[in-house]
């Protein structure tokens, strides 16, 4: 209770004045600024909106132009030679693989551990299989991200005999290495009468 003499005179204005203050600002804590707060968010989302939209109105604006350069290239990828490994005998085949399979690799931020050159198979009297066995220590995302480079490569290249070794797989971060193996194959077209 407040004594009957602070609320009259000076005493009485200032002890007004300071009530009058803390209510004011009690209101702003609990009204104004969680509205001014919900604006504030609301106009940086919308700002993020509008950047999207257009990044997203710039990338269909070059739809056509990619897929005029994606039916380019592959007018020029037609036909079996580019689904073909590079090279005229089954090593210099099994070296382009493996040039290019370490390459992928590092693009995926992978290194391999291990390559073994596996021996060449004919299949189906005029092809050759040129196969490599990798091994690898990377995260998953990597893993996969090789596995999908593989996938997109130009020359036809397959993944076969995949093993992945990794403790407690369940329970294991995506981020901690995991070890793998898998062979990877393509073939090349056999010469009538060359030797491989």
């Amino acid at each position: 209770m407040i004594p009957a003499a602070w609320r009259v005179g000076r005493t009485g204005q200032a002890l007004a004045v300071g009530c009058g203050v803390l209510a004011l600002g009690l209101i702003w804590l609990g009204a104004v600024a969680p509205l001014w707060s919900f604006y504030a968010d609301g106009q940086a989302e919308l700002e993020q909106r509008q950047a999207l939209l257009a990044r997203m109105q710039g990338v269909a604006a070059s739809l056509p132009a990619v897929q005029v350069a994606a039916a380019s290239r592959r007018g020029d990828e037609a036909g079996e030679a580019t689904a073909m490994l590079p090279g005229a005998t089954d090593a210099l085949a099994a070296a382009a693989l493996q040039e290019s399979v370490q390459k992928m690799a590092s693009a995926a931020g992978a290194s391999l551990t291990a390559v073994e050159t596996l021996p060449a198979a004919t299949a189906a009297e005029h092809w050759h299989k040129v196969s490599l066995r990798i091994s690898l220590n990377a995260p998953w995302p990597v893993l996969i991200g090789l596995m999908h480079a593989v996938e997109r490569a130009p020359a036809r290249i397959f993944i076969g005999d995949v093993h992945f070794h990794s403790p407690a797989v369940v329970t294991h971060p995506a981020t901690l290495p995991i070890q793998a193996s898998m062979v990877l194959f393509g073939f090349r077209p056999a010469e009538p009468g060359a030797g491989t």
